[in-house]
């Protein structure tokens, strides 16, 4: 005997209630996680002061520049160390003072193992900065960092960080040059 239409089985779809629990149980542990590692990533911002574009019009403020007193403190990073000097001359490693870049050896030569000596870096510039203290240089607190072409930029940051700040003996962080100057090499 043959059933009517109306009496066939038919598939009926029953809805199944949607449950949150394990996206919520998730979000419960995951937000804790990466409030608590976003504390270690921390950023650090340095104002750098870039070379000015060269115009070729003497502007009534750089006059003024002229007859401040000026250090003009300079250390060039280059593949055989680090050159230490001012706009009169380099210090060179073999002990003479103003010495042109071409004639000098590195201040502070790399190490054996082809790093750069950063802690003999900032002794000399703090023997520096303890000798144009008070001596009425306007800049005083300036330094101008330059480096050669090929010098990775990991080397030019980490030597940022050591010309900004010092350890002294007592444990403390002192400024040893905060304002940092970009440098150009021709």
């Amino acid at each position: 005997m043959a059933f009517k239409p109306s009496q066939r089985s038919h598939n009926k779809f029953k809805e199944i209630p949607l449950d949150i629990r394990p996206v919520m149980n998730l979000m419960v542990v995951l937000i804790p996680i990466l409030l608590y590692s976003a504390e270690f990533v921390k950023l650090s911002i340095r104002e750098l002061n870039l070379p000015p574009a060269s115009s070729g019009k003497i502007g009534p403020g750089e006059q003024k520049q002229e007859k401040e007193k000026r250090f003009g403190l300079t250390v060039l990073i280059s593949k055989d160390g680090f050159y230490v000097g001012n706009k009169g001359g380099y210090l060179s490693g073999t002990g003479e003072e103003n010495v042109s870049r071409e004639e000098a050896q590195p201040t502070i030569a790399i190490l054996e193992d082809g790093s750069y000596n950063f802690a003999e870096l900032q002794k000399v510039l703090l023997e520096i900065k303890n000798k144009i203290t008070g001596q009425g240089f306007v800049d005083e607190k300036s330094i101008i960092i330059s480096a050669e072409a090929d010098i990775p930029y990991k080397h030019v940051i980490r030597t940022i960080d050591h010309v900004t700040i010092y350890t002294d003996e007592n444990g403390e962080q002192k400024e040893l040059f905060p304002q940092i100057n970009i440098g150009q090499i021709f």
